[in-house]
């Protein structure tokens, strides 16, 4: 692990995030794919609506495969679609209640995985970690 650049140690974290979001979502037979669960964080838990553009841009996805995401989880009872009265081009999306049970159950897995990714971690320390983080998400911002 020493010889790896900082880009490949992250993308470690990356893939054994994925992975251990992918187990906990089989183990809790969740209705979802992993690679979906962006869309339960972005959508508020209270149901309030978003933009379907909104969505797309906020995600980075495609508008098609937005679609395509919402219509399986619309037909699953998980996501509401309006369209909205005064532009019909417009089209709101929330959580159903059921849906918010699954963001929950999102947000108690990634908390799981930051306590073990941060196990050895003082407080300072886990705090300090974050921050830069933060800075370097700002950079990669600015970058783009």
């Amino acid at each position: 692990m020493k010889n790896k650049c900082i880009v490949g140690r992250m993308s470690i974290i990356v893939e054994a995030s994925n992975k251990f979001l992918t187990k906990k979502i089989r183990d809790e037979r969740l209705p979802i794919l992993q690679n979906h669960a962006a869309l339960f964080d972005i959508l508020p838990e209270d149901g309030s609506k978003l933009l379907f553009n909104e969505i797309a841009s906020t995600w980075k996805i495609s508008k098609s495969s937005l679609s395509d995401i919402i219509n399986k989880y619309e037909s699953q009872g998980l996501i509401n679609k309006c369209m909205c009265s005064e532009d019909k081009r417009s089209v709101y999306i929330s959580l159903t209640p059921e849906a918010v049970v699954i963001k929950q159950k999102l947000q108690v897995m990634e908390r799981e995985f930051l306590d073990i990714i941060l196990k050895d971690f003082g407080e300072d320390e886990k705090k300090v970690f974050e921050d830069n983080i933060d800075k370097a998400l700002k950079n990669i911002i600015k970058m783009l």
